[in-house]
């Protein structure tokens, strides 16, 4: 009969770069990539997310109200880190969450795409909301209104 050993050394799973990179720019508005890359505090912008969706529900005032505004901020933190994530070093990012792995991540085509695709997607988010920013503000100062003229 062979003994069998119980091992209680916890090995740490490989972390994709590509694919936190992924999660920060899909789901970086939750905090995804925080709880994917094992960081600590990865339920900060998941509150923060919530509390804003939360106040936008309960004051019901629409999109002019500063509530659904301050979603500006998780969702573009979200898409500048896919683009830092996507673009760091596969050797810089191994040291900081493969340490134990004998995997090595690679940079090559899927990490520069993605790259591309957060930086075109943070172009337009931000001239959404900056569009969207002077139009709230122009309707406060009553410059919309047909009467002014």
């Amino acid at each position: 009969m062979s003994q069998q050993t119980l091992s209680f050394v916890q090995t740490k799973p490989f972390r994709h770069k590509v694919t936190a990179a992924w999660l920060s720019l899909l789901l970086g508005v939750v905090g995804a990539q925080h709880r994917y890359l094992g960081r600590r505090f990865w339920y900060v912008p998941l509150a923060f997310t919530s509390l804003a969706v939360l106040g936008t529900l309960v004051f019901e005032q629409g999109l002019d109200s500063l509530f659904p505004n301050l979603l500006i901020l998780p969702v573009s933190a979200g898409i500048i880190e896919a683009v830092i994530l996507a673009l760091r070093s596969p050797e810089k990012f191994d040291a900081l969450y493969n340490r134990q792995s004998d995997q090595h991540n690679q940079h090559g085509w899927p990490s520069v795409l993605t790259a591309v695709v957060a930086a075109v997607a943070f172009a337009n988010i931000s001239l959404f909301w900056l569009v969207h920013i002077i139009m709230a503000f122009y309707r406060y100062m009553g410059w919309l209104d047909l009467s002014v003229y």
